[in-house]
Parts: structure tokens; C-alpha cells; sequence
């Protein structure tokens, strides 16, 4: 009988020892109440959020597979271009009534001594028939041409060249004055009386020398 009373005290003990366990020991998994934890650890809330934010960015950010890529055209810088101011033809002097004048007029000049010429002619006899051109050499010409330039030389001797194809013809004067030679504008067309001094088959360049400026031809 004895026996039977201890074993129902200790059945008794042991129940209430289970019961007081059960209560102070919670889950045996170790679940969290979601509400709790949040409340407890702020902290992990914002880091979800902030997972949630990314993941939702670089879906938005992702490109379609396939989807043409647009490419950002660069304007071309416009193109400078440099202005390039013409030289103009010098204005030719204007002669004054004291002005010296080393010229002549052409009619001056007999038309059987002074055989009258334009420079193109001239220079293409020379060039197209040299043996019958030679024979003019030594003998006065009026030669009239379109001035490609005119000067002073390096032994200071002032010239004229006219335009002859691609050749020319080249007055060296005897006398001049600075005004009258700054008169041979570039196109200009003039006329002087020479006597036909050598020819240069391989430049193409005729020279007279003793030349003067004639007037009204």
C-alpha cells in the first residue's frame, strides 16, 4: 500500500515538473513570431527592404534580350574654315602732265623697220618652227601681250614678262621710269618695242632686250 502511494506522489511530481517545463520552454522548433522579431530587430526590416528596392531596380534597369540598343549620336564640331583675302592688283598710277615718259608712240616706229607681233605668236614661231625663227633674232619687234609680271631683277634690270601659252616673253627694258613700270599690272595688256635677244627652247622663254614702252598700239 505503501508502495502504491509513492508511486502516485512521484507521477504527480513528474507531471507538474513537465507542465512547469512545457510553459518556460516555449517552441521546440526555435520559430520566431514575425511580429515579434520585427518589433525586436528594426534593423532587419530595413535590410529587406533595401534587398527588395535593389532587386526591384535591376529588374526595371534589365535590358530585353534581343532589344535593339540604341546608341547616342555626337554631333560633329562645325568645321572653321579660314578666310582667305584675295591680294588685290595694285592701281596703276596715274600720269601727271610733268611726268617723264621714256615711250614712243607707235607710229612713230616704221612698219618695215619694226615689224608689229602679239607675245603668243611670237613665242610659238619660236617654238613650233625654230629654223625660221632664228632669223629673227637680232631684229627689232613691237610686241604687244597680256603682262604675267613685271619688276626689277636681281642685277636690279626692270622687265616685263607677257603670257604666252605656257611659255613667255620676257622684255628687259633699256630705260624706264618706276611709274611707268608699275603700270604693267598683272593681265594688263601693253605693248613695248625690242630687239629679240635669245630664245629658251627647254623653259619656253623669249627675251628681247633694249625694249621701251610704246604708246597706242
Amino acid at each position: 500500500m505503501k508502495k502504491f502511494v509513492n508511486q502516485i506522489i512521484t507521477f504527480i511530481f513528474s507531471a507538474v515538473l513537465l507542465s512547469a517545463i512545457l510553459a518556460c520552454g516555449g517552441s521546440d522548433d526555435g520559430s520566431v513570431n514575425p511580429e515579434t522579431a520585427t518589433e525586436n530587430n528594426p534593423t532587419d526590416t530595413n535590410k529587406n527592404g533595401s534587398e527588395h528596392n535593389l532587386m526591384t531596380q535591376k529588374e526595371e534597369i534589365s535590358p530585353v534580350i534581343g532589344a535593339p540598343i540604341e546608341q547616342s549620336t555626337v554631333a560633329p564640331s562645325p568645321t572653321v574654315q579660314k578666310k582667305v583675302e584675295a591680294t588685290p592688283t595694285p592701281t596703276p598710277p596715274s600720269k601727271t602732265i610733268d611726268e617723264e615718259s621714256t615711250g614712243g608712240l607707235v607710229d612713230e616706229l616704221s612698219a618695215d623697220d619694226y615689224t608689229r607681233t602679239n607675245a603668243r605668236d611670237l613665242e610659238k614661231e619660236f617654238r613650233k618652227s625654230p629654223d625660221t625663227a632664228n632669223s629673227k633674232i637680232g631684229k627689232q619687234f613691237v610686241v604687244q601681250g597680256n603682262v604675267l609680271e613685271a619688276g626689277t631683277n636681281t642685277d636690279a634690270e626692270s622687265y616685263v614678262s607677257f603670257k604666252a601659252g605656257k611659255g613667255r616673253v620676257t622684255c628687259m627694258f633699256e630705260v624706264i621710269t618706276d611709274a611707268e613700270l608699275r603700270r604693267f599690272t598683272p593681265d594688263g595688256t601693253n605693248s613695248v618695242v625690242g630687239t629679240i635677244d635669245t630664245w629658251d627652247a627647254e623653259n619656253r622663254i623669249l627675251t628681247l632686250t633694249n625694249c621701251k614702252i610704246v604708246l597706242g598700239y
